[in-house]
Order: structure tokens, then sequence, then C-alpha cells
């Protein structure tokens, strides 16, 4: 049986086109991003089995129609991964424009989204990355706890996949305050089968609130038609003072725990904010963030309601700060639902008040294992590296080992409970088994089976032969959330 998983809005160029709609129903719906940049996807997919994989992929337009097939030549063997970029000769006949887009396997696949402006001549130089979604892992419901209207220059926008491939359905989307409170209920309207559009924030349309105070709040996307489920992204940016561009997908429930396997404070210039939203519609929810050094702090939130924890600037608690200050967290509630999203950035105030473009956001798993799929790690492919951020969420200390399909591997011991494991791959950087140029896929793997979770960043930096100081401040960083194995 084929798997099919829905990789939403793959954005090969900005073509923007409002579509309006008569009576009640007139609500933008867009057809590309309303994010600044002329922008490139690649596609990555990894064969998680032991047996080669039949893999295609169906390229569909806003209106659910197929305009393309891809299906390699050659199969993808067993733990082997395949990078497909949108800009090879396999594509001269895709047409310019955005696609939504499903993958399908004879093995079990994961995929993943990378999308960036930054090869482009001329800015916005900025980039973005998301986690493909099994069809079983598509509902009728989608939470997104962080959208932004004008929110400290601010902006974003929901992308809605619809994964059935024979219903159309009507979409719904409600819209929170960061306390809870509804602010309104809208109306988006049909979303035909195999299709995405886009809705942004700032529509006009949609009559959302804007400003600093305001202009943040939570969004509740719902499906009409149980046999159309859906699957999405919010896409998170801000033109000023410099471009910036994060992704993150929409939750479709909550858990009683969470994992942030990155945060920072300070950690060469950067920050994290870790966002938690209860998505229980009837009770509040408590409990509470532990840090790796100890250090806890306590949430309530009513129903909907969502608050921001940030790393960096703390007064009422401690944190590693600095070289020391790469940790993780775990979020436990005792009542209520919650799902979780950490962004972080290199804010002026952390860089000497300097402009930097670096600008990311993930998903926070609330699943852990002992072996984790690495979809992509890169040294010094085009001008990239990858830093694997692996945390033990167990109670014993273990060592953590990449071992990569080309039959290398890389192991950190003595990781302890709660604690961090940081893979950095740059040309010789202790530990890195990987030549230049390399792009491969991997599993992290616990050597005593404690549980993990692993979040995967790519970035760019001066040592590198593709960093290019004409492109600065710019945003070349790429963050998405690793698959248990």
């Amino acid at each position: 049986m084929f798997k099919r998983i829905g990789t939403t809005a793959l954005a090969l160029a900005l073509l923007l086109s409002t579509l309006t709609f008569g009576s009640s129903r007139a609500f933008a719906q867009h057809t590309a991003t309303s994010a600044p940049g002329v922008w490139l996807s690649a596609i990555l997919v990894q064969n998680t089995t032991t047996s080669d994989a039949t893999v295609s992929i169906d390229f569909f337009d806003s209106t659910g129609v197929l305009k393309k097939t891809y299906a390699p030549t050659a199969a993808l063997g067993a733990g082997k991964s395949l990078t497909i970029v949108l800009n090879q000769t396999d594509f001269t006949t895709l047409a310019a424009g955005q696609y939504s887009a499903v993958v399908s396997s004879t093995q079990k696949v994961i995929a993943s989204v990378q999308t960036s402006s930054v090869s482009q001549a001329t800015g916005p130089w900025t980039a973005f990355a998301y986690e493909g979604v099994d069809s079983a892992s598509a509902a009728q419901k989608l939470f997104f706890p962080a959208n932004y209207n004008g929110y400290y220059d601010f902006f974003s926008e929901v992308v809605i996949q619809n994964t059935s491939s024979t219903d159309s359905t009507n979409l719904t989307v409600d819209f929170y305050t960061a306390s809870g409170t509804k602010i309104k209920t809208v109306d988006l309207g049909a979303l035909d089968k195999n299709s995405a559009k886009t809705w942004a924030m700032s529509d006009t349309l949609l009559g959302l609130p804007t400003g600093n105070t305001n202009g943040i709040f939570g969004a509740v996307v719902t499906s009409s038609a149980a046999t159309a489920p859906i699957a999405g992204i919010a896409n998170i940016w801000r033109a000023k003072p410099t471009n910036m561009t994060a992704s993150y997908n929409g939750a479709t429930a909550g858990t009683s725990s969470l994992y942030a396997p990155s945060l920072s404070n300070n950690y060469y210039g950067f920050g994290s904010a870790l966002t938690i939203q209860n998505v229980h519609q009837t009770i509040t929810a408590t409990g509470v963030i532990t840090y790796s050094n100890g250090v806890t702090e306590s949430f309530t939130l009513a129903p909907n309601a969502a608050a921001a924890f940030l790393q960096f600037k703390r007064t009422n608690i401690t944190l590693p700060t600095g070289t020391a200050g790469s940790f993780v967290a775990k979020v436990t509630a005792t009542a209520g639902s919650i799902i979780g999203v950490v962004s972080y950035s290199a804010p002026p105030e952390l860089n000497n008040n300097a402009t930097v473009g670096s600008f990311a956001s993930y998903n926070c798993p609330s699943v852990a294992s002992a072996n984790v799929n690495l979809p992509n790690v890169l040294n010094n492919y085009y001008g990239y590296f990858t830093n694997v951020s692996v945390q033990n969420t167990g109670t014993l200390t273990t060592s953590i080992t990449l071992t990569y399909d080309n039959n290398l591997a890389w192991t950190i011991a003595n990781v302890g409970p709660n604690g961090i494991a940081n893979f950095l791959h740059l040309p010789g950087f202790t530990g890195n088994p990987l030549a230049t140029g390399a792009s491969v896929s991997a599993v992290a793997a616990s050597s005593n089976s404690q549980p993990l979770v692993a979040v995967i960043q790519h970035n760019t930096e001066k040592s590198l032969a593709a960093y290019s100081a004409a492109k600065l401040p710019s945003d070349f960083l790429q963050v998405f959330t690793a698959t248990p194995k």
C-alpha cells in the first residue's frame, strides 16, 4: 500500500493572486505566500525502513489540478534519503508558482521541505523549513498557537492543504486572544480536493486586530468534512529592520508532555522563546516547565490561551547563558492539553545592537523514542552546515550516536537526564566525521534505550565558501523537528 505524506505549499516562485468570493464568504484566499521573496523549495524524503522504496510525488495547483508527477527512476534504498530541488531539469515543465504535493511510497517514508530565497542575486535573503505530514496524521481541526498581524512588525499566514483525493471541504477559523477570549469566527470558504491555499493575517477582509498590543492571537482551523482531513503550516515573517522568515506545522491535538530540544540564552548571539497553548476547550491548563539546569517555572492557561516564555533577558529565573546557553526543557501539564512552538533569533540586544537576520521556529515534539530519524544532515553542502540537537528525555545518563546513511557514525557520551547533545557539522569540528560537501540522512540512537527527541538546524557562517558578506543581514536559518523512528 502506498503511504501519502502531504507537503503543504511548496513555493517555487512568488506569484501572488487574490481570489475573492461573493456574499458572506468574501474572504481573500491567496494562491501563494505573502512573505516577501522569490522562493525555491527542496523536498527531502527519507526511507525509514530496511527495504527499498518506490517513491513518487504529485504536484497540485491551488484548485487541486494535478500539474506534475515526479517519479525517480531509481528506488530509494533502505535508510537512504533523496533531495529534490524544484529547479532541476526534471521540473522545467512545472510553471513558477506555489503548489501542494503528495509523496507516495511503497515503504514508510518521512518528508520535510526547505524553502529559501538566499540564492537570488537580490534580496530579501531568507529561509524556512517544516515537516511533511503523514496522511494518517491529518485531522479535521488544526491549532496554530502563534499568529501575528503587525505585532512588533511581525506578520503571519496559515497555509491549509486538503489531504483528500476525492472530497472538497469548507474551512472556518476561530481566532483567540492570548488570554483565550474568542475574537471572531471566519468562514474561509471552499478548499478543493488535493489543493492548498493561503490566508494572511494582515488581509483586511479578515478584520483582525493589529499592533504590538492586540496583533497576536491563536487560530483554530476546522474542516467541515470528516472525509477531508487537513494539514497545514504557519509562516511568520518580518521585513524590518531586516527580512526574516520562519515556519511551523499546525498541531492536530494537544498532549500532557512536550519537549524543547533546543533553547538558547545568548548562545553565540541567539535567544529563544517557547510558546505554549492550551487547546483544551473547557479545562484550564496548569503545569510546569523544567529546564535542564533544574530551574522551573509554572503556567496557568485558560482554554485556548497561550503564553510566551523568553529564555533571554530573564530576571525571575536563572538560566545558562553564553557558551553554556544551549539547553533543553520539558513541559508537563497536570491539567488541560498543550501544544508548543519554539522560535529563536539573534536579536540586537544580544549582538551589540547589530541587526542580524537569523530567525526560525520549530514544533515542540511530544513523542520520544530510543531512535530518531534525521532526514537531512549537511556539512558545507552549498555553504550550509547542520547542527543536530538531541535531548535525552529519559531518567538515565546515556551515550547518543548518530549513524549516517554512508555508514559513518558520531557518538557523544555521558548525556544526562534532560540533557542535550549538539552535533555540529562544520568542517574541522572535533568529532564531525562527514566530508566537506556531504548531504546525508541519519538516525540518532541511545546506547541504553533512553527516549530521545531532536531538532535539525541548517545555517551558514563566515568560514564557508558560500557565505556572502554582501548578503548580510540575511536569514539562512532553517529548523525542523526530527521524527521518532
